[in-house]
């Protein structure tokens, strides 16, 4: 259990949305691309997230731009394809709705959290702030009203990781155990590498076989026995 790390202090959990807290990394993937291709043409080919080296919505877009069109997007470009995005998620939910119900055991676990005095938990995510509100509207997950940080932020997770940990920890002058971010891509745990926290993976299949593969040492199915 999540207490057993906790001797002294506050230990602070980070946690990613899509595919760790609600199973929606492909669906979201799928409707980011269609905004995009929507708004600024369609290449032919759906790029593979582990190309980019900021695996945030904002680092994606603008990278992406930079190599397909030779230059940024534009501000009512950007806009144009959140405003799309969001509305290609909501049709989703309407027609897939399982694929924004929370993973197994993530509501009992953030029940345990919000029950322990001296364990505290945030999101993290690479999504765009309006659409990860969204996914935690439409997964029930936003009862929980946890701190978040998004890629209006910042570009870079490892900065958007940093920003929800201040967001999360209400007395800053608390002493901390330590830190843990919660994910299931492999630049997940590159970015808790460069932070030096502590890892643990949720995934199964191809996501855990490259979590193991990156060096990950804990890895779960989901959160029913973490």
């Amino acid at each position: 259990m999540l207490w057993e790390w906790v001797n002294s202090g506050t230990q602070v959990f980070i946690l990613d949305l899509d595919g760790t807290m609600i199973p929606t990394a492909e669906i979201d993937n799928l409707c980011f691309w269609q905004a995009v291709f929507g708004c600024l043409g369609d290449p032919g080919q759906l790029p593979e997230l582990h190309q980019f080296v900021n695996v945030t919505d904002s680092g994606i877009l603008v990278e992406w731009c930079k190599s397909t069109l030779g230059r940024s997007p534009s501000r009512e470009e950007t806009m144009q394809i959140k405003h799309d995005f969001g509305q290609l998620l909501e049709l989703a939910f309407t027609n897939q709705p399982e694929h924004f119900s929370p993973i197994p055991g993530v509501v009992e676990w953030l029940d345990a959290v919000k029950a322990h005095e001296h364990v505290v938990a945030g999101i993290a995510t690479g999504a765009w702030q309006h659409s990860a509100r969204l996914k935690l509207k439409l997964s029930g997950l936003d009862r929980f009203g946890l701190p978040l940080a998004s890629s209006d932020d910042a570009i870079k997770r490892t900065e958007i990781m940093q920003i929800a940990a201040h967001r999360t920890i209400n007395n800053p002058t608390t002493p901390q155990a330590g830190f843990t971010y919660i994910g299931d891509g492999t630049w997940d745990l590159q970015a808790s590498r460069e932070l030096d926290w502590r890892f643990i993976g949720i995934a199964s299949g191809d996501r855990a076989k490259q979590l193991k593969q990156a060096g990950a040492t804990r890895i779960l199915k989901n959160f029913c026995k973490l």
